[in-house]
């Protein structure tokens, strides 16, 4: 994958995040949920939001605050233990500048007329030893 593949999923991966954790501060995870999938039972929503939940506690900044794959198995197999709440993403603080100057440069890459360029050789000649 080339580099500008490379920034625009982590664009793609910073917009996501920070629509996932804005839901979840608000208490509103059903609003992005695929409703086809919740089929109206609060249970669906109460393991989807559970689910978030985890799924935030592992992306803290801090790795020492990020939960162990076994914790994780617990968390989500246990439907009476209260989880912690997740602190604030990395993502939303200043990655968010990082991801201006990588947005900035895509916007460069793709607006202007030499954004591509053709390899050539010529007169090339291969002897062997």
């Amino acid at each position: 994958m080339n580099t500008t593949g490379i920034g625009i999923l982590i664009i793609l991966r910073y917009l996501l995040m920070k629509q996932v954790w804005n839901h979840f501060q608000q208490n509103k995870c059903e609003e992005i949920f695929d409703p086809n999938l919740m089929m109206r039972n609060n249970n669906n929503q109460k393991e989807a939001t559970k689910a978030i939940q985890v799924g935030l506690l592992c992306t803290q900044e801090d790795p020492s605050l990020r939960p162990s794959m076994s914790t994780v198995l617990k968390m989500l197999a246990k439907d009476d233990e209260p989880l912690p709440p997740p602190s604030n993403p990395p993502f939303m603080d200043e990655d968010a500048m990082e991801l201006n100057k990588i947005t900035h440069k895509l916007y460069q890459y793709f607006n202007t007329d030499d954004s591509c360029s053709i390899a050539t050789v010529e007169n090339s000649h291969f002897f062997p030893r």
